[in-house]
């Protein structure tokens, strides 16, 4: 029979923002500066875990039973209050098509657990994936049974959900005794097909509705729709002074073509309604190219190309906001680090004042008019020092909700500094941890004030990192101290590449 952790009071996290800190362990065994409070139990590996080994005495993660922890039922708005126990499962939307969003997804958010507390799912059969769960494991404090596995055979994560799982899941949260949430990256009908089997439980969803997402969850919602230009957008209904690029909504080639037309400007972007991190995002300039156009994900926005402020360092000035149900994710906006289309990361943000209280303003209007139940974030773009609302990042997690919620948990006063990119294959999570720590820069969470942790790392796939410190300044010397040993170990990588031997001519 499977022992799972019973709760009667979990103990709490009210001074921290949002409700996300960790559950704490009792510090009766272990020193107050501890990671976990009460400590973790030694590990084999020579992984650090903490500044001082002596940190690592007390309570064993190893089994799914801690009578130091239980639950208190508190009335809290939040159905991902700490009150509650949580399943992340952050499987790619139906429409994404990319093997980076198969496996990234699912563990940027290992990081956010609390031990002892919390279940992850996560794609079997990957073992950059194995990887990286072991190191969080070790470095966090988690128990083994705090992840479960996919088979790893279908790229839709929730479609690979099987019942023997959903039993799996059934008998801990029975056994529990405490509220569970549900937290998927976005409610999808595939989401639904294996989570509704748990409706008679003690079970919530941290989400919206479809009915929500269909209506309010998509870029679809900036403009008219080409077909229905006397049907109002939902900004302009919202707010019809919110400052968005022209553009129209269409479902295809002909509705592509009118909109070209309409707008009267060479340089168009193409935009799909639930793409995401840039993916989809298409610059044409001629009939031509929009008559090739195949919607390989659904309906677009087309807009116009705007004359974009930049940073001073050259990158396009593109600020976001986040909210969880209707409160912000950090008063702050904070700026995209844009590549192209996509970003790579964020950064303090160095826009107005003005600028930050009309974005701010823009996205309290949204959701005053919206009544969000789960996730999701905006993004502008500065022009000419304005703030054009550019993507309705909603009903979903964004990528910046991990930094910003780990942020809360561990060092809300702090700073942060967050960069993506390919993760070395010839370094693991590990060795990267090892370097990290003798260079000094390592972040141990409950522990340091700052420094850096792998919020994200797949060797040979991607990584995502984030620096905090207690300034700007500060971040940017974490991040150039373990982009460092990054870089190193990506041109050890490159210089062990052999290029093929050319095939002598006959």
């Amino acid at each position: 029979m499977l022992t799972v952790l019973k709760c009667d009071a979990l103990d709490g996290f009210s001074h921290c923002p949002d409700n996300l800190c960790p559950s704490f362990l009792d510090d009766s065994s272990g020193p107050p500066s501890s990671p976990l409070g009460g400590g973790r139990k030694k590990q084999n590996s020579a992984l650090p875990i903490g500044p001082d080994p002596e940190f690592v005495d007390g309570v064993s993660t190893s089994s799914p039973t801690a009578s130091s922890i239980s639950c208190k039922k508190i009335t809290k708005k939040s159905v991902l209050g700490e009150e509650r126990r949580r399943v992340w499962v952050h499987g790619p939307r139906p429409e994404y098509k990319k093997n980076s969003q198969r496996f990234n997804l699912p563990s940027r958010i290992i990081g956010l657990l609390r031990p002892n507390l919390d279940i992850v799912i996560l794609p079997g059969a990957h073992e950059p994936t194995r990887e990286f769960w072991e190191f969080s494991r070790a470095v966090l404090g988690l128990a083994e049974w705090q992840a479960v596995f996919t088979s790893g055979s279908i790229y839709n994560m929730d479609d690979d959900v099987d019942d023997e799982m959903v039993e799996r899941l059934r008998a801990i949260i029975k056994e529990s005794g405490c509220g569970w949430t549900m937290v998927p990256y976005c409610v999808t009908p595939n989401f639904n097909r294996w989570a509704s089997k748990l409706s008679s439980l003690d079970v919530e969803t941290f989400g919206e509705l479809l009915e929500w997402v269909d209506m309010y969850g998509h870029k679809g919602a900036l403009h008219r729709h080409v077909r229905q230009l006397d049907v109002p957008s939902l900004v302009e209904t919202i707010d019809p002074n919110i400052l968005v690029a022209r553009g129209y909504t269409c479902s295809a080639v002909d509705d592509l073509l009118l909109a070209y037309n309409l707008l009267d400007c060479q340089r168009v972007v193409v935009k799909p309604i639930y793409g995401a991190a840039g993916e989809g995002i298409l610059f044409m300039s001629s009939e031509a190219e929009l008559r090739g156009y195949t919607f390989p994900m659904g309906d677009v926005c087309l807009e116009e190309h705007l004359n974009l402020d930049l940073a001073p360092d050259g990158i396009v000035l593109s600020p976001a906001m986040h909210y969880n149900e209707g409160d912000f994710v950090g008063d702050d906006l904070i700026d995209q680090i844009m590549k192209g289309t996509s970003y790579m990361g964020w950064r303090k943000s160095i826009v107005s004042a003005e600028f930050h209280t009309a974005a701010r303003q823009c996205l309290r209007k949204f959701m005053d008019y919206t009544d969000p139940k789960g996730p999701g974030g905006v993004d502008f773009l500065s022009v000419d020092g304005r703030p054009f609302l550019s993507d309705l990042n909603t009903g979903r997690f964004n990528g910046c909700h991990g930094p910003k919620l780990f942020r809360l948990m561990y060092a809300p006063t702090s700073d942060l500094f967050v960069w993506k990119g390919r993760a070395p294959a010839t370094l693991t999570a590990q060795d990267f941890w090892t370097q990290c720590v003798a260079a000094g820069c390592a972040f141990f969470p409950g522990v340091s004030s700052e420094g850096v942790f792998p919020l994200l790392y797949l060797r040979g796939r991607s990584f995502m990192m984030v620096a905090l410190g207690r300034d700007d300044a500060a971040c940017q010397r974490i991040y150039h101290t373990a982009d460092r040993i990054l870089n190193a170990a990506a041109a050890e990588a490159a210089a062990q590449i052999v290029p093929p031997t050319p095939t002598p001519a006959a």
